[in-house]
């Protein structure tokens, strides 16, 4: 049976920034940024597509992929449970992009050490000041 869920999709933008290993901020990885790619992908006609080289290669690529949105928040700005949600899902989506494998498990052990630093539990500005760093 199909369900009534559908699985939280980051921008293309993002999606191409990891594919590239080049840095994308946590929000496109949120519920808002799934949220605000869905709405932008809805408003960006089908057929809006731009050149890009790829391996000597010319291909076409929708517009949308090239395309920061005006919505994204940088990773300090995020509160720590948006923060939680965002790396999940980015830890799923470095691995579909095909990221080498020591590269997503020190990320996944950087993002453990963060989420469970002492600074959290002995400092009301504790998260804060981890999602600074």
């Amino acid at each position: 049976s199909v369900g009534n869920y559908l699985t939280p999709r980051p921008a293309q933008y993002a999606i191409q920034k990891l594919t590239n290993f080049e840095y994308v901020e946590l929000w496109y990885f949120s519920p808002e940024g799934c949220k605000d790619a869905l709405k932008s992908s809805r408003s960006v006609a089908d057929n809006d597509l731009s050149i890009t080289r790829t391996d000597d290669q010319l291909t076409l690529r929708p517009t949308s992929a090239f395309k920061a949105s005006k919505a994204a928040l940088a990773d300090h700005e995020l509160s720590f449970s948006i923060f939680l949600r965002a790396k999940n899902l980015f830890l799923v989506q470095i691995s579909k992009a095909k990221w080498p494998q020591p590269n997503i498990d020190a990320l996944s052990l950087f993002f453990w050490h963060l989420e469970n630093h002492s600074i959290r539990n002995n400092s009301d500005i504790g998260d804060m000041v981890i999602l600074t760093y």
